[in-house]
């Protein structure tokens, strides 16, 4: 009687250890899954992350609820040794500028712009303009929203961003 206790006892252990080694597994797979999601490249001995993964399609949103989204994760780290100076260009996939025109943009949640009042550079919009020192990293929060105004717009809501690093020496 008291071995077949004990049997029942180790066998109901490994059932729940056999489901929770399962359950990591599983895990394991979304998790390398939504890390191969992420763009990483390397420029000029500079290696640059981009994690867009949360972004949604481009909304209508007050300049608060803009602040509140998600938006894209650009990630720079200077493996030279010197200091790098560096300009971040956005290029959208759209070109119609009554489209644009209604496309606010922040930065590091530190600034809000009209995208068409930023400096153009080859078909995009620096939106950041920064000196990086050597081994240290950078890390920008980028967010795009239509302004309020914009309900009245035929937008799109389609609308991509391609990020660029542009070294300057």
């Amino acid at each position: 009687m008291e071995v077949s206790k004990q049997l029942k006892k180790q066998i109901v252990i490994e059932v729940i250890a056999l489901l929770f080694l399962v359950a990591v597994i599983i895990y394991a797979f979304f998790a390398i899954d939504k890390a191969q999601e992420n763009k990483v490249s390397s420029i000029d001995g500079m290696v640059v992350v981009v994690d867009d993964t949360k972004n949604k399609k481009i909304e209508v949103l007050s300049d608060g609820a803009g602040l509140e989204t998600e938006g894209t994760t650009y990630t720079i780290t200077n493996n030279n040794k010197k200091t790098i100076n560096y300009k971040l260009v956005v290029v959208p996939n759209e070109h119609d500028e009554n489209i644009l025109n209604q496309i606010r943009i922040s930065t590091d949640d530190l600034y809000i712009e009209n995208l068409t009042d930023l400096e153009r550079y080859n078909g995009g919009y620096v939106i950041n303009t920064h000196t990086l020192e050597s081994g240290y990293t950078k890390i920008h929060l980028i967010k795009f929203w239509y302004k309020l105004e914009a309900k009245d717009v035929k937008l799109v809501d389609n609308i991509k961003f391609e990020y660029k690093l542009i070294r300057e020496d």
